[in-house]
């Protein structure tokens, strides 16, 4: 396949990606808006918003259609454009967190704008603790994809299999919801999604502790996605790039 045509698919994955993300988004505020007329907090709104199911099967899919979209970053003319393979990973790190925040953004921004403008009883300026848990949220959010992408481009690196590689990094939420489902969330700390839920419940604690909890989550999904990198700085020294397999000792 041609640059160009890659080029042309990118851009169509990208724009498909946004647009469902957009219409589910402003679907859920409005409909979250009507439902919390008499009830309105932000802990409320971000899990209604954000609860396991749909970070399961609305986000995390969406979101990795979107990630799917930097097929051209493995294409053999572009990989050769830079001297050390690390290179090439580092850039597509830094294309990763420019889309995630995006994505972030766009689910995350509209609809609260959209909910306190529809909402006539929610007339307050927010409380520091809720503007602080806004902020802490985004920053484990975006943590949180940006895991989910780096997987998706670990596995598509080493098998070379777009499906695969989108299964593969679906199959990390979801059990997550399996075995929240198995056990009870409040004893489930799980790997992902599942400690996102523990982040929402920690809002009603006391606000030392809640705070002390967000960044024990914060520096776990931190180093998570630490160890991913270091993961496959490794694997990339023992691969082919442009096969996937591993790299001939007679080189």
């Amino acid at each position: 396949m041609k640059l160009k045509q890659i080029f042309n698919l990118n851009l169509a994955r990208k724009f498909t990606a946004y647009f469902a993300t957009l219409f589910v988004q402003i679907i859920i505020s409005i409909s979250l808006s009507l439902y919390m007329n008499k009830r309105f907090t932000i802990n409320l709104v971000l899990h209604g918003m954000f609860f396991a199911e749909a970070m399961v099967f609305l986000y995390v899919p969406i979101f990795l259609l979107l990630v799917s979209s930097q097929i051209h970053m493995d294409n053999c003319l572009i990989i050769l454009k830079y001297t050390y393979v690390e290179d090439w990973w580092k850039e597509k790190i830094k294309i990763l967190l420019k889309d995630t925040l995006i994505y972030l953004l766009l689910i995350f921004i509209i609809p609260l704008i959209v909910i306190i403008k529809w909402s006539s009883k929610y007339s307050k300026v927010l409380s520091y603790k809720e503007f602080i848990f806004i902020l802490e949220f985004l920053f484990i959010m975006l943590l949180l994809l940006v895991i989910y992408g780096a997987i998706y481009h670990i596995v598509l690196t080493i098998i070379k299999k777009p499906i695969a590689a989108y299964a593969i990094s679906m199959l990390v939420p979801l059990i997550d919801l399996i075995f929240m489902y198995i056990i009870k969330i409040q004893k489930f700390w799980g790997i992902t999604v599942g400690i996102l839920a523990k982040f929402m419940i920690s809002y009603d604690l006391s606000f030392k502790k809640h705070l002390f909890l967000s960044g024990i989550y914060f520096s776990y999904f931190l180093l998570f996605f630490v160890f991913l990198n270091i993961v496959m700085t490794s694997t990339l020294k023992k691969i082919d790039v442009y096969r996937g397999d591993k790299k001939s000792e007679n080189r």
